[in-house]
């Protein structure tokens, strides 16, 4: 019976730490990670003007880089500039941003990877229909100094 009884309450304290382990808290994710997390790949970023103002109401489609008859995916901007699309499979996408004066910045060659891919824009609407090719939104390479040799 002592044996029983012994095992039981090994049985239980195992039952109880283990489950005590399980119910550990969970990091909490940012709002960015959360997206990231659920969607795994998008495009995203803001839409401004040339004084940082935010533009809402953009509207942003994902095309196909070899056609440009069939949207992908698609975003708005909301009151402060800022767009996310739905998912989108990585690969090379053309972006088509369209300003509510109906004129357009179509970007192409956009290579689209895993996570959100950054395309902000900061300046004024354009005038006419303008296309801008994806290098212009890659961030310059940071130069490095060469160590001068002493002679």
């Amino acid at each position: 019976m002592k044996k029983l009884i012994t095992l039981t309450i090994c049985l239980m304290a195992a039952g109880m730490t283990f489950a005590q382990q399980s119910a550990a808290p969970k990091k909490k994710l940012t709002p960015a990670e959360q997206y990231t997390a659920a969607h795994k790949t998008a495009v995203g970023g803001y839409i401004r003007d040339a004084r940082n103002t935010p533009i809402p109401d953009v509207k942003v489609f994902v095309y196909r880089a070899d056609s440009s008859a069939e949207i992908i995916s698609s975003g708005y901007t909301d009151a402060m500039g800022y767009y996310e699309t739905n998912f989108t499979y990585p690969g090379k996408y053309n972006l088509k941003i369209v300003y509510p004066e109906a004129k357009s910045v179509m970007v192409s060659g956009v290579i689209i990877k895993k996570g959100i891919t950054n395309i902000s824009l900061k300046a004024d609407p354009p005038v006419a229909d303008t296309a801008l090719p994806y290098a212009n939104f890659l961030p310059k390479p940071v130069e490095t100094k060469k160590a001068k040799k002493k002679p």
